[in-house]
């Protein structure tokens, strides 16, 4: 069993280092891997979505297929650091060894979904101090919040949902959109004069890369084509079509 994990762990890796140059040289790119969770109008598993539109869009510019490994999020970046694939779709930080790309693919506002009796009326920041907040693995960190919370990682949204309707956490926290999504695939109707969603933030999304000769190339392709997509006014329309906030671009 030993010799059949190990196999397949070299195999897997053997597979995933041949197109992206593993060893850090820039080579040919004639392909481009990015990798992340399939999240519904971002990233579909049938190949759609914004995220998917947009890094089709900016790498044609070059001639250049992408393609997109459907992991969680730690995997993927993981992936990067290995050199197994060329980016993350996306986070609002790296950590070195990784780093952001200049343009993000997404920008929004964050909210959270509470109970009214519970908590008490909204406050702003100040009533998050000291309080839980359930968020979806590897999407909310403490960081991103002005005051301390306490930051428990569920597997998807709805169990974030349940966990604020059983009373056991004080806030989930997600994409508004995610929210709504949440409630309705739960098959939950909280009453809305009770359970209140509030906004507790705004972040922009950036691809995410590793510190490789390759890298920089591939990162260069990408922010060059954003930039140009941008101007030339291509870009906006995809993000029309997904009924997703168009960033202000001009501004990073």
């Amino acid at each position: 069993m030993k010799r059949i994990v190990f196999f397949c762990t070299v195999l897997c890796a053997l597979l995933f280092s041949l197109p992206v140059h593993a060893d850090g040289k820039p080579g040919k790119v004639t392909e481009v891997i990015s990798a992340g969770p399939s999240w519904e109008s971002f990233t579909n598993e049938d190949g759609t979505g914004l995220y998917h539109e947009v890094l089709e869009a900016v790498f044609a510019l070059y001639g250049i297929k992408v393609r997109h490994e459907y992991v969680p999020s730690e995997r993927a970046d993981e992936l990067v650091r290995l050199g197994w694939v060329d980016m993350m779709t996306c986070d609002d930080r790296a950590q070195l060894p990784l780093r952001l790309a200049r343009y993000p693919l997404y920008a929004n506002d964050y909210f959270v979904f509470y109970d009214k009796n519970r908590i008490g009326e909204w406050m702003g920041d100040e009533t998050l101090r000291g309080k839980e907040v359930a968020a979806q693995k590897g999407f909310y960190h403490d960081w991103d919040f002005s005051v301390p919370v306490r930051i428990r990682e569920m597997s998807s949204g709805v169990k974030c949902l349940e966990m604020v309707l059983l009373a056991r956490s004080d806030f989930y926290v997600d994409d508004r959109v995610f929210i709504e999504d949440s409630i309705r695939e739960s098959g939950e109707q909280p009453d809305r004069t009770r359970y209140l969603i509030r906004k507790a933030g705004n972040r922009s999304y950036h691809p995410v890369f590793a510190t490789t000769p390759r890298s920089d190339l591939v990162i260069k392709m990408y922010d060059d084509g954003m930039s140009t997509l941008h101007k030339s006014g291509a870009l906006r329309p995809i993000y029309e079509k997904w009924g997703h906030v168009y960033p202000d671009f001009d501004s990073f």
